[in-house]
């Protein structure tokens, strides 16, 4: 089977080797068996959306009416998810100190 080449960060590399030869150990393979793995469950969980997704003629006719409760309008969703995701970007940049 031909190989797969990937572009990660150098930091991503460096922890994936550490970990993949400390489960796996330090010979021949383990960073292979550590890759298929990693491809394995990440598949498992992409692939149960992509069939969901697939069932989908027309996205419009998919989420029509989902909202229909919501009484804010367009302009205050959007401000009110902007300062969500600026509290969850605080809250990760304090969990990476």
């Amino acid at each position: 089977m031909p190989p797969i080449k990937v572009q990660v960060s150098e930091r991503t590399e460096k922890r994936f080797r550490e970990v993949a030869m400390k489960r796996f150990g330090y010979g021949k393979g383990s960073l292979s068996l550590a890759a298929e793995r990693a491809f394995t469950r990440w598949i498992a969980r992409e692939e149960p959306m992509d069939d969901l997704l697939s069932d989908i003629d027309d996205p419009i006719d998919a989420i029509e009416g989902v909202l229909a409760h919501v009484k804010k309008g367009s302009v205050a969703l959007q401000h009110e998810a902007t300062r969500i995701r600026a509290r969850r970007a605080l809250i990760h940049a304090s969990h990476r100190r």
